[in-house]
């Protein structure tokens, strides 16, 4: 009885350790991958592959996407956001982000990219003293194509991401207008990058204004933003100036404590 425990046990050993290969496999792959691709990448046989996608489709771990290829799930990617609230990230933006609520008297979050899925969510906020009319959806994926949140990531990202988040058609969620064209999104994101902030009104909430500024990593990639929303009716014009400083000034200083090389 003991020795088929122990062989029970080892075998339960042997499927964990495959289902954590191919969810490493999946966050570090492209935007989907199909059973060849897996099969070659991990040396398991179709078969295995197939069960094992089968149990985490059930799991909703992740997606059937076209052309009979797989992609991570928005759960997938929800429970990376969570987790990611028990490391460093979180732990040295927390009071970066009370910061600028204090400096702003607004509402403060911490964008985070999720590059698996091109998408981004918000892991963390502090309210300010002046209340918001309306509520944040905390945890919960976003274009990156529609408000100052997602822009602000896309515009330092490389064109291949670009395109993907482009040829997904994402329409508006305030009145589902289409996407702009390839040229004048690429206008708009290249003033962001020369103005060092992203700033739209109205694009994910209606009546709202929303700002933010990149959080880069070590390797100088685009990891995180901070982000400022308010109510159009709070956001005087000579506010830009002053939200645009603080945000800019506290982002820099978040990234450079995440290991980010000055310059």
């Amino acid at each position: 009885m003991a020795g088929r425990a122990q062989v029970a046990e080892d075998a339960a050993a042997g499927v964990a350790a495959r289902v954590v290969t191919l969810l490493r496999a999946f966050a570090e792959g492209g935007d989907s991958l199909s059973i060849k691709e897996l099969s070659e990448r991990l040396a398991l046989p179709a078969s295995t592959l197939h069960r094992l996608l089968d149990q985490l489709l059930q799991a909703g771990m992740i997606d059937r996407a076209p052309r009979r290829r797989y992609r991570v799930s928005a759960e997938f990617s929800r429970i990376g956001a969570l987790a990611a609230r028990k490391t460093g990230v979180l732990r040295l933006a927390r009071p970066v982000v009370e910061e600028v609520a204090r400096e702003t008297a607004e509402t403060a979050m911490l964008g985070m990219l999720l590059p698996q899925t091109l998408t981004m969510m918000f892991v963390d906020k502090a309210p300010a003293a002046l209340p918001l009319p309306y509520p944040i959806r905390m945890h919960r994926a976003r274009s990156l194509l529609w408000g100052a949140t997602g822009l602000c990531m896309l515009a330092w990202l490389g064109r291949e991401e670009l395109a993907h988040v482009l040829g997904r058609g994402e329409t508006s969620p305030v009145d589902g207008q289409a996407p702009p064209d390839r040229r004048a999104l690429a206008d708009r994101l290249a003033r962001i990058r020369a103005r060092g902030y992203a700033i739209t009104r109205g694009e994910q909430t209606l009546g709202a204004v929303g700002m933010a500024a990149p959080v880069f990593g070590a390797s100088r990639q685009v990891v995180a933003d901070l982000c400022l929303t308010l109510p159009q009716a709070r956001f005087a014009a000579r506010d830009e100036a002053r939200f645009g400083q603080v945000l800019t000034a506290r982002a820099a200083a978040l990234s450079r404590l995440l290991g980010c090389p000055a310059g």
